[in-house]
């Protein structure tokens, strides 16, 4: 007979509900699986080539020779051989869900099993590439706490099944947390018992009954219109990636316009030759092209940003922030409030002369592997929100933040002069000094400039660097001609590291390092006795306070 919750379960669910858990038999993904191993494969093919190109550039000519038809064999091959590992990989991979564990097999010369329980997994990110939209289908990807990597990808599931298995662990997760907090010792989650593998469906409704209680109540907390895209692109331009990538091309690149030029009845020796044009006209011509490549590399890293931030929605669901953003790949990424170590706001120069800041909410760091901040599941990115809206989203996560009104504590103006005498007047001062013997006035007033450059901005590096103490959050203040601001709470510290140098210690300066699971933050230059009252009250605070932020 079926007991009451179980009943009010099945009447409060009339809608068909999921199934998450597989059985005991490994399933195997869709065939549109194959597309995204394909695209996976020439992708890292293709990073792996970034570094064959210079070598490339200086051994041939590679504009010439891609119409040699060697190269189009090779090319061929190349693609051949990619889509071929797409279905060897395709056939090498299945999973299940099962017992409240998610199980994969995949790889091919190296073979790999994962298991993760569900009540492990952290972050779930549901991503929706555009070859997958129209049919339905999503990738999901499982992380855990501490991890160095992303630890699981299911590759190709039903978008609907996707968003079941997201529920179920989310569930799973705060079933488990209840659990470790009874005071019950026999309180447990049972993953193996009969009992539990009987009662997978009660589970599933009332996870799936929840979950529809939490779509319900899902609160937008921010959104980016096309015109905040577009700014963001503009003032966070990463286009010089691209071009330092190309920079083997630029000659053949350089030749190609020449000769388009030429024949258009354009010679460029006749048009900068210093007796055909004014050194005005010159300097004119010269400012109309940088301008048109200053455009053009804006155009590129807008596209870039549209094509990552469209339809940005940043939402909050009970007690998880929800990102959803994307033009051709759909990306969600959720993010439990309890698990954010640091808040991070960044303005670049151009961000502050038009008032915009890129927030960031970080949980725990990646260390081991570089993941692009924008797709990590372990970062939220808010792009270029006006002050007051970093203001809000900052205290909506972090009661009572504020940035910019806190007093911050300066670093000792030795910084200058320690890097100044440990890093730059040897090298500087030996240019100057060549340049002296040779009678060469260029070097001497070139190592000049630089030694006054460095100075600058070292003195910019000072006046940035603070920190500030408040009794519920640690602000740290950094920057060079723009400025960061970090705020965490001082309970989520992991380890305190005071160092001090033989000099520091004449002067009574140190250092002081915290670590937290989103990676370290350094303050150098304090006075000593600031730094141990600090980190007195960070540990008495991590000690005394029994609040659990995993």
């Amino acid at each position: 007979m079926m007991d009451e919750p179980a009943a009010a379960l099945e009447n409060a669910t009339p809608q068909r509900i999921v199934k998450v858990e597989t059985g005991d038999e490994w399933q195997r993904l869709s065939l549109i699986a194959i597309v995204y191993f394909t695209v996976r494969n020439i992708m890292g093919m293709a990073q792996g080539l970034i570094y064959l190109i210079p070598a490339m550039a200086v051994t041939f000519n590679i504009l010439d020779n891609l119409q040699s038809p060697k190269t189009y064999a090779a090319i061929a091959g190349v693609l051949l051989l990619t889509s071929l590992s797409g279905v060897v990989s395709f056939f090498m991979y299945k999973f299940r869900v099962y017992n409240q564990h998610v199980e994969i097999h995949n790889g091919v010369f190296q073979r790999r099993y994962t298991n993760l329980p569900l009540w492990r997994i952290q972050n779930v990110k549901i991503e929706l590439p555009f070859y997958y939209r129209p049919f339905g289908y999503a990738l999901v990807v499982l992380d855990t706490a501490g991890s160095g990597k992303e630890e699981a990808k299911i590759v190709a599931v039903p978008l609907s099944y996707a968003h079941a298995l997201k529920k179920r662990v989310l569930f799973e997760k705060e079933n488990h947390n209840a659990n470790e907090q009874s005071t019950d010792p026999n309180c447990k989650v049972n993953t193996g018992s009969t009992d539990a593998l009987a009662s997978v469906d009660t589970v599933e409704r009332a996870e799936t009954t929840s979950s529809q209680d939490e779509d319900a109540n899902e609160e937008v907390l921010n959104r980016r219109s096309i015109g905040d895209i577009v700014i963001h692109g503009v003032t966070n331009n990463r286009v010089w990636i691209i071009l330092g990538a190309a920079a083997p091309f630029y000659d053949d690149v350089f030749g190609f316009i020449s000769e388009w030029l030429a024949e258009k009845g354009l010679q460029l020796n006749q048009i900068v030759g210093e007796q055909t044009i004014a050194w005005w006209q010159f300097g004119l011509y010269a400012f109309v092209v940088l301008m048109m490549i200053m455009a053009a590399m804006a155009l590129l890293s807008v596209g870039g940003a549209l094509f990552t931030f469209y339809g940005y929605t940043l939402s909050r669901s009970n007690d998880r922030y929800i990102r959803r953003s994307g033009l051709l790949n759909k990306l969600e990424v959720s993010m439990r409030a309890s698990r954010i170590q640091m808040i991070t706001a960044k303005q670049d120069w151009l961000d502050k002369l038009l008032k915009r800041v890129n927030l960031y909410f970080e949980q725990n760091s990646t260390a081991g592997q570089q993941i692009q901040e924008l797709m990590s599941p372990n970062k939220l990115i808010v792009p270029s929100v006006t002050e007051a809206e970093s203001v809000a989203l900052s205290r909506e996560v972090f009661p009572h933040c504020n940035f910019q009104q806190q007093t911050y504590k300066s670093i000792s103006k030795r910084f200058i002069l320690f890097w100044l005498a440990a890093a730059w007047v040897a090298p500087f001062l030996l240019a100057f000094v060549v340049g002296a013997l040779t009678a060469h006035l260029d070097i001497m007033l070139i190592s000049a400039t630089g030694f006054c450059f460095i100075s600058l901005v070292l003195v910019l590096r000072w006046w940035r660097w603070g920190i500030a103490f408040d009794s519920r959050y640690i602000y740290v203040r950094r920057g060079r001609i723009g400025v960061d601001y970090l705020c965490f709470e001082p309970y989520k510290v992991q380890q305190v590291m005071i160092k001090q140098s033989v000099f520091m210690k004449r002067k009574k300066l140190a250092t002081i390092k915290f670590v937290l699971a989103s990676g370290a933050v350094t303050v150098p230059f304090l006075p000593e006795e600031y730094v141990n009252t600090l980190a007195d009250s960070v540990l008495h605070e991590v000690e005394s306070t029994r609040k659990s932020w995993m």
